[in-house]
C-alpha cells in the first residue's frame, strides 16, 4: 500500500491537468460560437453564451450527490476516473459541432459525467490524516487555480492560431492523460462504506448529514453564491474585451482569444498563491474569520472593474480579488472535512459540488442579463453576490458564538 503522500502527489498533478484542460477550450467558447458557428447577433450570441456556459453546471449539480454517494459505497478513485475519461471523450466530440444546439447537447452530458475537483476533493479528504487535511485541500486547490491559470492562456494561443476546433481535441488529450495518471499511481486506501447491508444499494444519498448541520448548510449557501459570483463575468470576458477594443478604449489587443486567455490566467494565478497560503496560516488565525475576511474584500476589489479602460487595468484588480475569493475555496472545504464523518464525506462533497454547480449555472443567466444592459454591470452583480455571501457566513459565526453546542471551528 503506497503512502497517503504518494497518492496525493498523484491526485494533485492529475487534477491541476485536468482543470487546466478543461480550461484550455471552455473560455474561448463565445469567440468559437461567434467565428465558427456563425452567430452574429450580439443579443442572440449573448443569450447562447449564458445557456451553453450555465446548463452544463445544472446537469452536474443533479448528478453531483449521486457520484458522491457512489463515491462513498464503491470507490472515490473510480469516481475521479470517470470523470477524467469521460470529460476527454466528451470534449474531443465538440471539435465535430455544426450548431449551437449540438455544443449545447454535449456540454449538457458533459456536466453529467465530469465533475473532476468534486471527486479529486472527496479522495483527498478520504486519504489525508485529520491533522493534514486543511493543508491538503489547500493545496489542492493551488493545483486547481494552477490549471486554471495555466489552461486559459494555453487555449488563447491554440485558438488564435491553430483554431477554436483544436482546443476541444487538446482538452480530451489533457483530461485522457490526467486519467491515466490516476489509473497508474493512485490507490483508493479508503474502504467502501456501505450503510444499508442486505438491503440492496440505494441511488439517493443521505442528506441527513447535512440537514442536522446548521454549519453545513451555511457553508453550502455561501458555496453557492460564490459560485454564481465567480461566473457571472467570465464567460461575458471575450465580449467585453472586443468592445474595450471596437471602441478605442484600450490599445486594442490583436488576439481576443490569447487576451482573455491572459487575464483569466492572472486571476487564477492570483488564487493559487492565494489557496496555497491560506490553507498553511488559516487555522492559526481562525477558519471562520479568514473566510468572512476573503469574501469581503474579494466584493469590494471586484467594484473597480467596472470602471477599467484596458486589459492591464482589468488584469490587475482582477488579480487583486481573485485573490481574496480563491482564498475563501480551502477554508470552506477543510471545514466541510471537519465537520463531516468520513464515511459520509463522499455524499456531504457531492452535495456540495451540485450546490456550487446550481451556482454556477446561474451566475452565466445573470450574467446575460446584466450584459444585455451593459458588460460593465456584470462586475457590479459580481460584488453583491459576494456581499451577500460574506454577510450569511457572519451571520452564522455570531450564532456559533451564541450557541455552543453548534461546532466550533
Amino acid at each position: 500500500m503506497k503512502s497517503w503522500k504518494s497518492n496525493y502527489c498523484a491526485i494533485l498533478i492529475a487534477e491541476t491537468m485536468a482543470v487546466g484542460g478543461f480550461a484550455l477550450s471552455m473560455p474561448v467558447i463565445p469567440l468559437f460560437l461567434e467565428e465558427d458557428i456563425g452567430i452574429q447577433d450580439p443579443q442572440r450570441l449573448k443569450l447562447w453564451v449564458g445557456i451553453i456556459q450555465s446548463l452544463p453546471a445544472l446537469t452536474l449539480a443533479i448528478f453531483a450527490p449521486i457520484w458522491g454517494h457512489l463515491a462513498d459505497v464503491y470507490s472515490r478513485r473510480m469516481m475521479l476516473l470517470r470523470a477524467m475519461f469521460g470529460g476527454a471523450i466528451i470534449v474531443s466530440l465538440m471539435y465535430f459541432v455544426r450548431s449551437p444546439w449540438q455544443l449545447l447537447i454535449l456540454r449538457s452530458i458533459q456536466g453529467c459525467f465530469t465533475g473532476t475537483v468534486a471527486a479529486a476533493t472527496v479522495l483527498t479528504a478520504g486519504i489525508a490524516p485529520a491533522a493534514q487535511v486543511a493543508f491538503a485541500l489547500g493545496l489542492l486547490q493551488t493545483g486547481i487555480a494552477l490549471g486554471n491559470s495555466i489552461g486559459p492562456f494555453m487555449g488563447g494561443f491554440i485558438s488564435d492560431f491553430l483554431g477554436h476546433r483544436i482546443a476541444f481535441l487538446s482538452t480530451g488529450a489533457v483530461l485522457a492523460l490526467a486519467g491515466v495518471i490516476v489509473l497508474k499511481w493512485v490507490e483508493d486506501d479508503v474502504q467502501p462504506h456501505h450503510p444499508h447491508p442486505g438491503k440492496g444499494f440505494h441511488f439517493i444519498p443521505d442528506v441527513g448529514p447535512i440537514l442536522n448541520s446548521p454549519v453545513l448548510i451555511t457553508l453550502m449557501l455561501a458555496a453557492f453564491t460564490v459560485q454564481a459570483a465567480n461566473t457571472i463575468a467570465a464567460p461575458m470576458l471575450p465580449l467585453f474585451l472586443k468592445e474595450l477594443a471596437s471602441r478605442g478604449l484600450t490599445e486594442g489587443p490583436a488576439y481576443i482569444g490569447a487576451s482573455t486567455g491572459l487575464v483569466l490566467g492572472v486571476g487564477a494565478a492570483s488564487t493559487a498563491l492565494a489557496a496555497v497560503l491560506v490553507g498553511k496560516y488559516s487555522a492559526g488565525f481562525g477558519y471562520w474569520k479568514t473566510l468572512i475576511c476573503c469574501l469581503c474584500a474579494g466584493a469590494i476589489f471586484t467594484v473597480p472593474q467596472t470602471f477599467v479602460s484596458n486589459m492591464v487595468q482589468l488584469a490587475l484588480f482582477r488579480a487583486i480579488a481573485s485573490f481574496f475569493i480563491g482564498g475563501a475555496s480551502p477554508v470552506l472545504n477543510a471545514i466541510i472535512a471537519i465537520n463531516t464523518e468520513k464515511e459520509h464525506q463522499g455524499s456531504v462533497y457531492g452535495f456540495n459540488s451540485s450546490v456550487s454547480s446550481a451556482g454556477g449555472a446561474l451566475g452565466p443567466i445573470i450574467g446575460s442579463a446584466v450584459a444585455m444592459l451593459n458588460y460593465r454591470a456584470v462586475f457590479l452583480a459580481t460584488a453583491v453576490l459576494l456581499g451577500i455571501a460574506s454577510y450569511g457566513t457572519f451571520h452564522r459565526k455570531q450564532k456559533i458564538k451564541e450557541n455552543r453546542s453548534c461546532s466550533l471551528v
